[in-house]
């Protein structure tokens, strides 16, 4: 009995701790606190929060949240909530692990994100991510990086090793769905403003700033493709340089062709044989 009463009062003082912690958490200073902290680690980028609130297990729900480049101010990304809380067994080890979740641009996104080196966030880090229904249409940078309409419903997953400060030095892989795509095309292509296209699929592989397209496979009233070929990443990464080929059919038309995508991501060039 004695021992009982001591369980029972021990859960209650967590529960009326965690109960005060919640209702006086000072969700303004932590919000400035995590503001400041991640544009002192990251120039140029400005972090914006609505919210902050603790949650459970224990981590941080944040609300209303926006990255965006001070120089590009219309490079801005936006989340409408996202959790973040560390994994407990790996704190043991002396080594950060973050488990994210975010519900951003009609979709959900989930992602591991663990530090290598102990008692540092600093070095290789290991990062697991899968997404679903996140709508391309509604962020804004990718239009003002492509200079094009890109809309459709991307679904997938990723991993990737290597330093965050220098993303190119490491290698990953990931596979990627697009359904109900459109991209718009800059100049008119067998008598096509955009390509519409009911889903697209591709597996993709990155090592020593090459991105390797194992496959990409595309199906639509328009047109059935399927390509491979590889990207070659530059500092600026719409100077990166394309090397695609693929086979196209256009059921409109009734051809068949094989084609080339070469220049780089700013100005692709089209090719056909």
């Amino acid at each position: 009995m004695k021992n009982r009463k001591v369980i029972g009062y021990s859960i209650y003082g967590i529960l009326i701790t965690l109960f005060f912690l919640y209702v006086g958490f000072p969700s303004k200073s932590v919000t400035r606190y995590i503001e400041t902290a991640v544009e002192g680690a990251n120039s140029g980028v400005l972090l914006s929060v609505d919210s902050i609130r603790p949650s459970l297990p224990p981590g941080l729900n944040m609300t209303g949240v926006e990255a965006r480049f001070a120089e590009r101010p219309e490079m801005s990304f936006k989340a409408q909530s996202i959790k973040v809380r560390p994994a407990i067994t790996s704190l043991l080890t002396g080594r950060l692990t973050l488990i994210i979740k975010g519900n951003l641009y009609n979709g959900k996104i989930s992602a591991r994100i663990s530090f290598l080196k102990r008692f540092s966030t600093r070095g290789q880090c290991r990062i697991k991510t899968s997404f679903s229904d996140i709508q391309l249409g509604n962020i804004a940078p990718i239009e003002a990086t492509a200079g094009r309409n890109i809309d459709g419903k991307l679904s997938g997953s990723l991993s990737y090793d290597g330093d965050y400060r220098k993303p190119f030095d490491g290698k990953g892989q990931a596979v990627f769905s697009l359904t109900d795509g459109k991209v718009e095309l800059l100049n008119t292509t067998f008598g096509f403003d955009a390509l519409k296209f009911d889903k697209a699929g591709t597996k993709l592989r990155f090592q020593k700033r090459t991105l390797t397209i194992n496959a990409l496979d595309i199906e639509g009233t328009q047109l059935i493709g399927s390509f491979k070929g590889n990207l070659f990443f530059e500092k600026d990464i719409m100077q990166s340089r394309l090397d695609v080929k693929g086979d196209v059919e256009i059921p409109a038309l009734g051809r068949k062709v094989t084609t080339t995508l070469k220049g780089t991501l700013l100005k692709p060039i089209p090719g056909f044989e």
